[in-house]
């Protein structure tokens, strides 16, 4: 029988529950929606771990509206840093597939994730007070 999704992610679980289980199918559409996003091809499908971060918050924003934020958060998931896990995590488990050249670092130090799924919905600047 050969290796389910499902029990991809029943062997993260056992291994991390530092994220809610939610969080793995959505990293899935996220790869998607960034490999969309970055007009990713089969002959050139590698995506970046910026492209990938910002495909997964554009992702986030479109599926979640101005609750992305508190949907990560309720996942675990509150930086750049814990996107990385979520995205290694299903590499040791064989579900994504990475480059010699990736590292897992390369997601850190990258914007803060609530900055850029709470930009779209501040205001550019509050009026002045009477």
């Amino acid at each position: 029988m050969p290796f389910s999704f499902e029990d991809a992610l029943e062997e993260i679980m056992r291994r991390d529950k530092s994220y809610a289980p939610d969080a793995y199918p959505f990293m899935r559409q996220a790869l998607d929606f960034a490999a969309e996003k970055y007009h990713k091809t089969s002959e050139s499908p590698h995506l970046s771990a910026e492209e990938l971060y910002y495909g997964f918050c554009a992702c986030a924003l479109e599926e979640f509206g101005p609750m992305a934020a508190a949907v990560m958060e309720h996942w675990g998931v509150g930086s750049s840093e814990d996107v990385g896990c979520l995205v290694y995590n299903l590499i040791r488990v064989g579900v994504f597939g990475k480059q010699e050249s990736d590292r897992q670092e390369q997601f850190n130090n990258l914007p803060p994730l609530a900055e850029l799924l709470d930009a779209p919905y501040l205001p550019e600047s509050f009026p002045e007070e009477p």
